[in-house]
């Protein structure tokens, strides 16, 4: 039975994957399996097949999750709406149609690798180039998974599905996610004297923040951004607040590593600290 991208695209996008990723997840196994394939579903919980054996191999990769809120599926002649129809089923549809339908003599390796939940953590992305699971990801009650293997071999090249305007793209942002945590010491509002502000030491490292620049812009992705995208701190209203937690948002251009984005952070956020106030910071 031939594949029919169209049919699938539509399906896919009538199947609400804001939260829960199983029902697209389980339509894309069902498409790999009558293709003749044997699908598995990893510890991170992608979804991996693969054609022929040795190198080269080419990893086609996207993703099953969509942003909130649902957009119900429409159709209007050749024109699917609906969330995900463009980010990022669409590609999705397109991909496993060629994975399915490539001509292949099997010389060298055919990888689908396609990821639970890249709007949000990218846990299953992580695992896919690391071999490591992250906490955070989604969970897999009712699924068949398996351990995660290493590719064999290693994976000389990804062709990412995502939307582009149709314009080829051979590089991409990378992302970081962390948190700048900053202990004080807890005291009366009467008497903040006696005490170490952990909400005022939070201020001075959002001003320190904005002159973070340890990378040169790249030639096709442009500048790395960092952004505070979240603050917390404080546990009661008359209280010199002993601890606050600010989360960042680091969009990375190359060279930059996570660990290299993460040294050069701390020691700069350390300088930009009052030593006077004895007020210290951590970044998880």
């Amino acid at each position: 039975m031939s594949f029919d991208p169209v049919s699938f695209l539509a399906t896919a996008v009538r199947d609400d994957s804001t939260e829960d990723v199983r029902g697209t997840r389980d339509l894309l196994l069902d498409a790999l399996r009558d293709g003749g394939h044997d699908p598995r579903v990893d510890a991170a919980g992608n979804v991996r097949a693969s054609r022929g054996s040795g190198a080269p191999h080419l990893v086609f990769n996207t993703h099953i999750d969509t942003v909130a809120p649902h957009i119900p599926f429409e159709r209007d002649g050749d024109r699917i709406r609906g969330r995900g129809s463009c980010d990022a089923k669409g590609p999705l549809a397109a991909l496993l149609s060629a994975f399915l339908d490539a001509e292949w003599d099997g010389e060298g390796t055919l990888t689908l690798a396609v990821t639970p939940d890249e709007e949000v953590l990218s846990t299953g992305a992580h695992a896919l180039m690391t071999g490591d699971v992250l906490p955070g990801g989604p969970g897999e009650a009712g699924a068949e998974v398996d351990p995660l293997p290493a590719a064999d071999p290693p994976p000389d090249a990804y062709v990412v599905g995502e939307p582009t305007g149709l314009d080829a793209c051979t590089a991409a942002r990378g992302r970081f996610e962390g948190t700048i945590e900053v202990s004080g010491t807890a005291a009366h509002a009467a008497s903040p004297e006696s005490g170490v502000n952990a909400v005022s030491a939070a201020g001075r490292l959002l001003g320190a923040l904005e002159t973070f620049d340890t990378v040169d812009a790249h030639p096709q992705l442009g500048e790395a951004t960092l952004v505070p995208t979240g603050i917390e701190g404080g546990e009661s209203t008359n209280q010199v607040p002993a601890g606050c937690a600010i989360t960042i948002d680091r969009r990375s251009v190359p060279p930059e590593t996570a660990e290299g984005f993460r040294s050069a952070l701390e020691a700069h956020l350390r300088d930009a600290l009052d030593d006077a106030d004895g007020a210290g910071s951590d970044a998880d």
